[in-house]
């Protein structure tokens, strides 16, 4: 080692479907069965200072268990009974043409060449089509896969600073570097002091990018429906978007930022960039994290495509149930 700084952990943070990290709240949640009375008592004070549930009584202690962890997906995040696509719905004249009103505005400024478009009042044109036309219905299905890790039921990150246009995990990040600093045990203004801000570091990422409608995943979706692309979309996208925010304005910090991804082994991956800056003295506090928030049948469907997921129908032939019985989304 010769004369190379020793990094040493000395705070940690995050929140998942078991709550915080800080700690080890989220910890206790996953043994919970197995605590005495007392650290039940404060484990279950500590999700419910999250979820703020309204159930009192013997209830609340039912009420947060079934509502931390993996559990059917919310409705907060999508109806996996009712599922939005675009169903292909292709037409043929068949020697009749397809007729139809439509309000100009709302014409495509390529005419396909087998529209014939004549003027039926000042604001609308009838359209008759000859030949082959494909046309895609908004529609619905039911999702393959129901059940999903979420955050606890009632607990949204975005609403405990000024979130507008940030995505999920986004949110998610900024959350676990305020939980970190709270584990500190020092004030962080007192570090900020005696460390230069050209001596903090700051490595997080997200895997998948943010795909939700707010990051990467609005950005590719919106020319679809009718929308347009905003200028948020795009920059809030970026897999290393996080590193950059917690470190601009998380922290104020003028180190180096960064993210290297790895699938499941990116948060290890970064976590071997910030040990390295401490060896080398290229920084003496370093943030490491990631954060994934792919609770969308967008990225589920992907992830189910390559049999990552398990599907309702796996989990009722896992516990030998008929075909159309709610399987139990918490096993």
């Amino acid at each position: 080692m010769g004369g190379q700084a020793l990094p040493v952990i000395v705070g940690f943070g995050g929140i998942n479907g078991a709550g915080r990290a800080s700690a080890h709240h989220a910890f206790r949640r996953m043994v919970y069965s197995a605590l005495p009375q007392a650290q039940r008592q404060r484990t279950l004070d500590a999700l419910a200072a999250l979820m703020r549930p309204q159930v009192s009584g013997a209830g609340r202690e039912r009420y947060i268990l079934d509502h931390t962890l993996v559990r059917r997906v919310e409705s907060q995040h999508f109806d996996p009974d009712s599922v939005s696509w675009n169903q292909r719905f292709p037409t043929q004249s068949n020697g009749q043409p397809v007729s139809f009103d439509l309000d100009r505005k709302h014409l495509p400024e390529q005419i396909p060449p087998d529209w014939v478009v004549t003027p039926s009042s000042d604001s609308h044109v009838n359209v008759k089509i000859v030949g082959q036309q494909a046309f895609y219905l908004p529609t619905h299905r039911e999702f393959e896969v129901k059940a999903a890790g979420q955050l606890p039921t009632g607990f949204e990150p975005g609403q405990l600073y000024p979130s507008r246009n940030h995505p999920r995990g986004l949110q998610m990040s900024v959350y676990a570097a305020s939980d970190a600093l709270g584990s500190l045990g020092l004030d962080w203004e007192t570090v900020r002091r005696r460390v230069g801000l050209d001596q903090m570091s700051v490595y997080a990422g997200s895997a998948m990018g943010q795909l939700d409608g707010a990051g990467t995943g609005g950005m590719l979706k919106a020319r679809y429906l009718g929308q347009r692309v905003t200028s948020k979309f795009c920059p809030l996208g970026l897999a290393e978007m996080p590193a950059d925010f917690v470190n601009a304005y998380v922290l104020g910090s003028l180190g180096s930022t960064g993210a290297t991804l790895g699938a499941c082994a990116s948060f290890l991956y970064n976590l071997r960039n910030g040990i390295e800056d401490i060896r080398q003295g290229r920084a003496r506090v370093v943030f490491v994290g990631s954060a994934e928030a792919p609770v969308n049948p967008e990225v589920m469907e992907g992830y189910a495509a390559m049999g990552a997921l398990a599907t309702d129908k796996g989990l009722r032939q896992l516990d030998g149930l008929p075909d159309g019985q709610e399987p139990d989304h918490r096993r």
